[in-house]
């Protein structure tokens, strides 16, 4: 009995994903507290090292599979904060660097899985017409989870415009559900919680990718936003786990965003 408890210990605390989520944090504070250059050079360093030891140690195939995607957020910090981006339109920023972390994730996705062609590859990640508009209903919970995250980031969320512009809403709305929203749920839940998954619980994998989700907003410089961020990847991993679809995960995500940027700072002021 002792042993199959520290076995399963063993499992939810893997030292592989203690050390690389912490990682992700400790990066992410350089970047946004220290020094915006020591941040993308530590997340450079992360990914060629990872990478690296990758190749020469002997890990499990779900292991290697599960850090190979999580290491595409290193190079999302190296394409968000590393790149050019300021010689391009502003409103380019969002689709470029989801355009290039979705296609990261359908070629490593991909290569794994080279039988399979497009309607496949999507349907493996959660992305299906199944129960489609029961899922697309539970993006509602969007609504009181983007009011609730606005109280928490009001002082960085002034208003877009003196007056409720709806063209800047249906421009939020499009850059969240088909860039912001679908890649990080591709991402976190369909990739990363589903990786997990091989080698530990479930229930362990909606956790840790929380976690891995909660790393990566630390940009607001806000502790409570952390946490709020935390609980809800909890719900979007529950939500993937329990419906098999990322359809629900991506309507929730897509509408509290809509809330907080578009639709809350008006309310509110």
């Amino acid at each position: 009995m002792r042993w199959a408890l520290r076995g399963s210990w063993l499992k939810f605390l893997h030292p592989a994903i203690v050390a690389v989520s912490s990682l992700l944090f400790i990066i992410e504070y350089l970047l946004v507290y220290v020094s915006e250059a020591l941040g993308i050079l530590s997340a450079l360093a992360a990914a060629l090292i990872l990478y690296g030891l990758l190749s020469i140690l002997k890990v499990s195939d779900a292991l290697s599979r599960a850090l190979e995607n999580i290491s595409i957020l290193f190079i999302y910090i190296l394409l968000m904060a590393g790149l050019p981006w300021f010689y391009l339109s502003q409103s380019l920023l969002v689709p470029g660097v989801y355009s290039l972390v979705m296609a990261l994730c359908f070629w490593q996705e991909s290569a794994k899985n080279p039988e399979m062609d497009l309607k496949k590859l999507l349907n493996h990640l959660g992305i299906k017409r199944e129960n489609l508009y029961r899922n697309l209903l539970l993006g509602v919970v969007g609504v009181p989870l983007g009011a609730i995250e606005y109280s928490m980031l009001k002082s960085y969320l002034p208003p877009p415009s003196p007056s409720f512009d709806m063209l800047y809403v249906a421009q939020t709305a499009v850059y969240m559900f088909f860039f912001v929203a679908l890649g990080e749920e591709i991402l976190f839940r369909a990739m990363i919680q589903r990786s997990l998954a091989a080698f530990m619980t479930p229930w362990s994998s909606v956790f840790w990718s929380a976690v891995i989700f909660a790393s990566m907003h630390t940009i607001w410089r806000s502790i409570p936003e952390i946490f709020f961020v935390f609980a809800a990847g909890l719900l979007l991993g529950a939500v993937y786990l329990k419906t098999k679809s990322l359809i629900g995960p991506i309507a929730i995500h897509a509408i509290n965003n809509i809330m907080l940027l578009a639709i809350m700072p008006y309310i509110a002021h």
